[in-house]
């Protein structure tokens, strides 16, 4: 992929944009549905909007500048929506699939996740980048990158985020 990157940064044409397009359309909208649900695929569009008109400075990371984009497009829709901008495990359960569920849990799990949706917009924008990007299975290293923090100081932020969202949890008594 890096050759079609590099072709595309000097200005490429569009099938090297479509090349890259189609490696990274998978992960970009999976991480906007885990934040917005159905508006996900409007989000990924914009994103990949950005990418073609005003992509990344040559010799940066895509993947990493793909997922920073995303994850502010998702929070900024997050709070646009009017939303009141379990840990870490309870958002992984609460953001996963809803595969071989009843229709009543499926409903219930709906809620529930619109309900964490609404926590993430009322954190602080990094900590619910921080959650939803280690959700996503990214390592230290690669949090770092995206963030632009040291990776360092990447455990000490997920804590803090952990603690912000079970706080903001226990404020809505579990309901937001």
């Amino acid at each position: 992929m890096a050759v079609t990157e590099a072709v595309w940064r000097a200005g490429g044409s569009s099938e090297d944009f479509d090349a890259l397009f189609l490696a990274h359309w998978a992960e970009v909208y999976r991480l906007l549905y885990r934040m917005l649900g159905d508006e996900a695929e409007d989000a990924a569009q914009e994103v990949f909007l950005k990418l073609h008109t005003r992509p990344p400075r040559p010799g940066s990371n895509y993947r990493a500048w793909l997922y920073t984009v995303a994850t502010r497009e998702g929070l900024n829709r997050l709070r646009s929506r009017g939303r009141q901008s379990g840990l870490l495990g309870r958002v992984k359960v609460l953001l996963g699939t809803q595969a071989e569920l009843s229709p009543e849990s499926a409903v219930e799990l709906q809620d529930e996740q619109r309900e964490v949706r609404a926590l993430l917009g009322r954190m602080r924008p990094l900590y619910a980048q921080l959650l939803l990007l280690r959700h996503e299975g990214l390592e230290y290293a690669e949090l770092a990158e995206v963030l632009g923090v040291r990776k360092g100081s990447v455990g000490t932020l997920l804590a803090r985020a952990e603690q912000q969202f079970a706080k903001l949890y226990g404020e809505t008594g579990g309901t937001v």
